[in-house]
């Protein structure tokens, strides 16, 4: 397993989460390294690739194969959070080696039901306090101007989000690489993720075909310490069912 910095955290992750998740599962016999991706922590930044993501897949091919060199070792499974997911699944998407993803908090995308799941949770209180006729006029009025745009990423993101499309397009094409991905939500979305089945609302071709943690009181960084156990012993008991 491969561990990618998360945004421009270096590689022992947020918290310390990839020392702790290497360590176990190393503890299982599973060979881990934690990098520097080009420009990040140890590593110097980069100026023959045109964006971080490029830089990212080239600086993870450059591992994979010195792995192989070194170790032996010829298939790979990427872990990453945030920008780090997207960069594990760009990086799978365009090397074979790659059997295998765990994207912590990947692109997310807002959908009518994941709305009105915030609505219908909102109204008790609303009612009791009168201010719900007030707040379904003003729901219907978002409604109507963001009927053009439901499902597009949230314009505050300063991750380059692909387009619900292309990334369910992405997922598509792995699954049917055979690349096993686990991916996992935290409660930080919104309307973006509030629902554990709220990937395969977007995409239901892949329901059964990629595994899905949805966690609602978890931080984007898995802070508190039952996350953080709680985040280990979903992957290890992932890894260990598909890849042992």
């Amino acid at each position: 397993m491969i561990f990618l910095n998360a945004g421009v955290l270096h590689r022992i992750g947020p918290h310390r989460q990839h020392v702790h998740l290497a360590r176990r599962l190393a503890a299982r016999g599973v060979a881990c390294v934690r990098i520097d991706l080009a420009g990040v922590g140890d590593s110097p930044a980069r100026a023959d690739e045109p964006t971080f993501q490029a830089s990212a897949i080239v600086d993870v091919q450059a591992a994979m194969t010195e792995l192989t060199r070194t170790f032996g070792m010829e298939q790979f499974v990427l872990f990453g959070l945030c920008s780090g997911a997207d960069n594990g699944l760009a990086a799978a998407l365009a090397d074979p080696r790659v059997i295998g993803v765990v994207a912590l908090d990947p692109p997310t995308y807002a959908n009518a039901r994941a709305q009105l799941r915030k609505s219908m949770a909102s109204l008790p209180r609303l009612a009791r306090s009168g201010q719900l006729p007030g707040y379904l006029l003003s729901l219907a009025r978002r409604r109507v101007r963001a009927r053009a745009t439901t499902g597009a990423p949230d314009a505050g993101q300063r991750r380059e989000i692909p387009d619900r499309a292309a990334h369910g397009a992405q997922l598509a094409a792995l699954v049917e690489r055979g690349v096993a991905v686990l991916a996992i939500y935290s409660g930080v979305h919104g309307v973006r993720y509030n629902h554990a089945d709220q990937l395969f609302e977007h995409f239901p071709a892949l329901r059964g075909k990629v595994e899905v943690g949805f966690y609602p009181t978890a931080n984007h960084s898995f802070t508190e310490l039952s996350a953080q156990h709680t985040l280990s012993d979903l992957v290890t008991a992932w890894f260990e069912r598909r890849f042992r």
